[in-house]
């Protein structure tokens, strides 16, 4: 955790909003983000009272305990040495192992997804229903996955209508008491609409003009997820492996569906159980991934996708394991024994090899980009008199509201100035007495529309106002100026 300063501005929004939950007596949540994970992570905050130790807690704990159901699903499938294979990739897993020690829901998701899946698996489909629903709860697009996943399992024994029901309820019982919560508190029943409009916009789809177009875009991005993004994270061997794991899997499905048995329910049945569970289950999870993609369209280099990946590991990797377990033994028949242990011996070493590479390099990413501005953020606490005005966005404002201020803080998107005024923005910073100005790059920030003259940092001068370069980090993109008023003698 000390060496990792995390994935992106949310590691930090969600402490900002951990905080949040706890000082509104958890009664208002973001409706984007889903009361899952900063409700556990706000009970924690009441017993260590701090939101950093909390929220890493949380996902830390969710880490393990999906790296614990993932082991124990492998071993029930393969047996104890795919479940040893499956630890130690888990363990070495970029996303996986670093979404771990910071303060994102994604690891928690994992911990529901597989718990539920666990269940299932134990045909205790009350209870696993109850998990599907508080996965839902983390991250609402699991719903998608979760739902197919329960009505598969339930008909695979008899009294289906009933297993049915015991595993539907609690997941219909909380999407709806959060979609009646976001009407009462946000104003709609349609929870998701700002989260897949806002995705859908800003991808490469809103700037398809062409016929057709956005469909190429979409496959594009999904085959670029799927085909490259994907196996460069776990590893070509295991990329491969999952391949064949699904393929075995969708092969009984197929001959089922053409009629090639005879007895459909009976050979349905008989095929239920760890196996098409789990795989069922990863299947659905990377038909979402990819749609997502699909249709929000970002490019599959952007780290969004790292994010959305991190829960899907853990049910992938069981399957992939045992999928190239199975072609290892296969192989064996041809070039012997020895040597399809060697062969897989080297994909294994591969796969952690390369994981080991990606976990440093997003390491040293994030030390770069986020570092800084934490170190920022913590110097203004130390330094800054808490009544001192500033502008103040992203990872300093949200470190700084982890826990309880009164530091009056403006962000970029609350400045009341018309894009590129500099004499309105000067006059707004005199009215307000501000005396300090973090600037962005990004367009989202705001900062450049509002204030693009500040853009080449120095020294920037308009009516009695003075903006002096204080720092900057050019890799993220941001500038500290400090404002002097002419009655400061600026």
């Amino acid at each position: 955790m000390g060496r990792y300063a995390g994935w992106e501005e949310s590691d930090y929004g969600n402490l900002a909003m951990i905080q949040g939950v706890v000082e509104g007596g958890f009664r208002h949540f973001d409706m984007n983000h889903m009361p899952g994970y900063y409700a556990v992570s706000a009970l924690v905050h009441l017993v260590v009272e701090d939101a950093v130790i909390a929220g890493r807690s949380v996902s830390m704990l969710g880490g393990l305990i999906a790296l614990g159901l993932a082991t124990k699903i492998a071993i029930r499938l393969g047996g104890q040495r795919c479940g040893w294979l499956v630890g130690l990739l888990l363990a070495v897993q970029p996303e996986f192992a670093l979404y771990s020690s910071s303060s994102l829901r994604e690891p928690l998701a994992a911990a529901f997804v597989l718990g539920c899946v666990s269940l299932l698996i134990s045909e205790r489909m009350a209870w696993a229903g109850v998990l599907a629903g508080l996965a839902f709860l983390v991250r609402f697009d699991l719903a998608l996955v979760l739902t197919p996943v329960m009505v598969l399992h339930a008909f695979g024994r008899p009294q289906w209508g009933k297993r049915l029901l015991y595993g539907i309820l609690p997941m219909a019982l909380a999407v709806c008491a959060w979609s009646v919560y976001c009407r009462v508190d946000h104003g709609t029943f349609v929870f998701w609409s700002h989260s897949v409009t806002v995705n859908i916009e800003t991808g490469l789809g809103a700037e398809a003009e062409a016929p057709g177009q956005w469909w190429a875009n979409g496959l594009s991005v999904s085959g670029g997820l799927l085909a490259w993004l994907l196996p460069w994270r776990i590893g070509w061997g295991v990329w491969f492996g999952l391949l064949a794991g699904l393929w075995f899997f969708l092969r009984g499905v197929l001959r089922l569906a053409f009629g090639e048995v005879s007895g459909r329910m009976e050979e349905f049945q008989r095929l239920h159980g760890v196996r098409r569970t789990i795989t069922w289950t990863c299947l659905l999870m990377l038909g979402l991934w990819a749609g997502i993609g699909f249709v929000g369209q970002h490019s599959p280099s952007h780290n969004l996708y790292w994010k959305w990946l991190c829960p899907i590991i853990p049910v992938l990797m069981p399957v992939a394991v045992l999928g190239m377990l199975e072609v290892m033994e296969r192989g064996s028949r041809l070039m012997g024994v020895s040597a399809a242990r060697v062969l897989a011996g080297g994909l294994i070493v591969q796969a952690v090899w390369s994981n080991l590479q990606e976990t440093e390099r997003q390491r040293l990413l994030s030390e770069s980009w986020y570092r800084p501005q934490l170190t920022l953020a913590q110097r203004i606490e130390a330094e800054i008199d808490p009544s001192v005005p500033m502008i103040l966005d992203n990872i300093p404002a949200c470190w700084v509201r982890r826990k309880a201020t009164q530091r009056p803080m403006t962000s970029w998107f609350d400045v009341p100035v018309r894009s590129g005024d500099a004499v309105g923005f000067s006059k707004w910073i005199e009215d307000e007495q501000i005396q300090w100005v973090l600037w962005f790059r990004e367009d989202w920030t705001q900062a450049p529309r509002i204030a693009p003259f500040l853009s080449d940092g120095g020294t920037w001068e308009m009516g009695s106002v003075t903006l002096v370069e204080r720092e900057r980090e050019d890799g993220y993109g941001w500038i500290w100026f400090e404002v002097l008023h002419t009655d400061d003698g600026g």
